[in-house]
């Protein structure tokens, strides 16, 4: 396969993606997509733009493809037609984070589907910095190409769980936030912890959803009288309060709810991004005597994303019970209004045609 073209969800601006033509010409590790699932993160940049995202581009960064030549990924060859997912990072490889193989905290960081062309598409063209860190990994027989494509946000996931850990089968855990996302920090609590999970949501059919995936308890987020939902989810976790807090929404409020349900030597942390410029008041000493740990989590690495894989391969988290939504390339901007309004989990795009 040489110069070429193909179908491609362009982005040029907010409110402005359209399929077309676009030139193509395949590299050495090139893929034909067969999943890529819609992030909050695509609807945002959708609608709004984003200061990392310079138009045109293709997004998508959650995807599953097919391996067109043999490639090497780190000194084993994956051979053409083999299925892999793709850890979206594009590293400089030479700063210090990178050094030390935390590459999500690359300070020279790019990314398919946001800096580099994506998933939305019917190739995606991979980065030699990505083969370099093991970022293209086998997806096993068991997973469908749907449930393929979200080994990245396992991923993420993962990250997020190994800044909580340990914890026990006797502590309470609150994830803040009943998007995909939330529920899969159920699905890995409960199955990795056996800890006491409840789940702090807005939408009726998330928290059911959560409730039939061994969340222990889910509780409304109540806007207008928050105090309620405070002392319901603190009767959940008892006088010690919740041990450990994850925020998975993109909702300010989310942190102080958080600082409110929380008991000594507890853990919060912030999965979500928030929005540009967010500060957070909080009483130092609070912090101090309660020992309290505040931290964050982005992205995830190459190690992870195997690590995901094997997991949903064993179904220690069923993904697919968070794809809910299906869509041809044609219909990108259904895709888009369905995240963004909350509708059902995840939305995948799955026919290129």
């Amino acid at each position: 396969m040489g110069k070429n073209s193909m179908r491609a969800a362009v982005f040029h601006g907010p409110n402005n993606i359209s399929v077309q033509e676009v030139p193509f010409e395949c590299k050495p590790a090139t893929l034909k997509v067969n999943a890529c699932a819609v992030c909050g993160y695509d609807a945002r940049v959708f609608r709004n733009g984003h200061r990392k995202v310079s138009p045109p581009v293709i997004l998508g960064h959650e995807l599953c493809g097919e391996i067109q030549n043999d490639v090497s990924v780190q000194g084993r060859i994956i051979k053409a037609g083999a299925r892999v997912a793709v850890c979206p990072l594009i590293p400089c490889l030479g700063c210090a984070y990178c050094q030390s193989g935390q590459y999500n905290l690359c300070m020279n960081l790019k990314e398919i589907g946001s800096t580099l062309d994506g998933g939305f598409a019917q190739y995606v063209v991979v980065p030699d910095q990505i083969t370099k860190i093991g970022g293209l990994v086998p997806v096993p027989d068991t997973l469908s190409d749907e449930e393929a494509a979200l080994l990245e946000p396992l991923a993420c996931c993962l990250n997020s769980f190994s800044r909580l850990a340990p914890a026990a089968k006797s502590d309470s855990i609150v994830i803040i936030g009943d998007g995909p996302m939330g529920l899969l920090h159920v699905q890995l609590f409960k199955k990795l912890t056996r800890a006491r999970v409840a789940v702090v949501g807005k939408i009726s059919s998330r928290m059911e959803k959560a409730r039939s995936m061994g969340a222990d308890a889910a509780f409304a987020y109540n806007d207008s009288d928050i105090d309620v939902t405070t002392r319901e989810v603190q009767d959940f976790a008892g006088a010690a309060g919740a041990s450990i807090a994850v925020v998975s929404t993109s909702s300010p409020a989310a942190l102080e709810f958080a600082t409110k349900i929380v008991g000594k030597n507890s853990k919060i942390n912030i999965f979500a991004g928030m929005p540009s410029g967010q500060v957070f008041p909080l009483d130092a000493n609070w912090l101090h005597y309660n020992q309290v740990s505040i931290t964050g989590a982005f992205s995830s690495t190459p190690a992870m994303l195997q690590e995901a894989a094997r997991i949903a391969a064993e179904k220690i988290v069923d993904l697919s019970r968070i794809v809910t939504h299906r869509y041809s390339l044609a219909e990108i901007e259904k895709a888009m209004a369905t995240t963004e309004k909350y509708y059902g989990l995840r939305a995948v795009v799955n026919d290129f045609q």
